[in-house]
């Protein structure tokens, strides 16, 4: 893909592609060192006394920053390789990168994600599904029903496709030929061994995106960094079921709850958890009735573009 130097800097600089000895920036310590766009310009090109002084930064971080960069060979490298497998990267400064996400989660957002499929779909209305692992076979209609409901609406399912509710949402999305995207905990490489994933992914029917490296495993950390792109690439969330004060489930909700990354809304009926009430307390939708969609329409930042920041799918192995 056609690829500026800005965008390629922004790689080097949180690259999580290639092991180069040197910890590589989160999206957060790039948002503070460097502060514009602009300030990306040229700084591949010089030695650690510029960037110190380009940057207005300690000469730790200008070493730093000038071993990320001088990667330069090796990430492009690996980066033909994966788009050879079907899967790209897109930074910040890429068009097609998910236009939500930026706008809700500010400066948590990842500076860089690996994607595969139609990653177009990030950028269109979405509902997250989410929920507990162990779940009943009410919850499990639920999940169903409302992953039906947005295909029929014209939204797409998003969901973390972990065990239980996420890739019950997942199955039904794909089932009514909806727009599937999946947030996964481990790296891109990792879930793709999956058959069913990968099959989707060929057929065009899901989108996948991860800001982890392609081999990432599954950690507590990933499982709460993941949280945060379901909920900030859909225009609502529902929670179908989640225990209260502990879980992944509950984490993922309060923090957005607290933090404002999008729209919660929260089953109240069959199936749902002891915490789903208490989410509620915490300024989520309740959702009593199925058959009653008002908590599904669409906000203004479904409406987001890449206006502010400017920021072809071969086959996944």
């Amino acid at each position: 893909m056609n690829r500026s130097v800005e965008s390629f800097t922004l790689a080097l600089l949180t690259n999580r592609i290639v092991d180069i000895g040197t910890k590589p920036m989160t999206a957060r310590e790039f948002f503070k060192t460097f502060g514009s766009v602009n300030n990306l310009v040229g700084v591949a090109d010089m030695d650690v006394s510029q960037i110190s002084a380009h940057l207005l930064c300690t000469q730790e971080v200008a070493i730093r920053v000038h071993s990320l960069v001088a990667a330069s060979r090796a990430l492009a490298f690996e980066l033909e390789r994966l788009e050879e497998a079907g899967i790209r990267l897109l930074t910040l400064l890429d068009d097609e990168f998910p236009h939500g996400l930026r706008s809700r989660l500010g400066d948590q957002c990842p500076a860089t994600l690996l994607v595969a499929g139609p990653v177009e779909w990030l950028s269109l209305p979405n509902v997250g599904i989410v929920g507990s692992r162990g779940m009943t076979e009410e919850a499990a209609n639920v999940a169903r029903h409302v992953a039906q409901t947005a295909c029929r609406a014209d939204f797409g399912v998003s969901s973390g496709l972990a065990k239980g509710v996420d890739q019950m949402a997942m199955a039904a999305g794909l089932e009514h030929q909806g727009r599937v995207c999946g947030i996964p905990t481990e790296g891109i490489r990792v879930i793709a061994r999956r058959t069913d994933i990968r099959s989707a992914v060929h057929d065009g029917a899901l989108a996948l995106a991860s800001p982890f490296g392609p081999d990432a495993p599954f950690s507590v950390g990933n499982a709460m960094a993941r949280n945060k792109l379901v909920y900030g690439s859909s225009d609502v969330t529902v929670v179908v079921a989640s225990d209260e004060g502990t879980g992944g489930t509950w984490a993922g909700a309060t923090e957005a709850l607290e933090r404002g990354y999008g729209r919660v809304a929260v089953w109240m009926g069959l199936g749902a958890g002891r915490g789903n009430a208490a989410l509620v307390e915490k300024g989520a939708i309740a959702i009593t009735d199925l058959d009653d969609t008002s908590w599904l329409s669409p906000s203004p930042e479904s409406q987001l573009t890449s206006a502010t920041w400017n920021f072809e799918t071969p086959r996944l192995f």
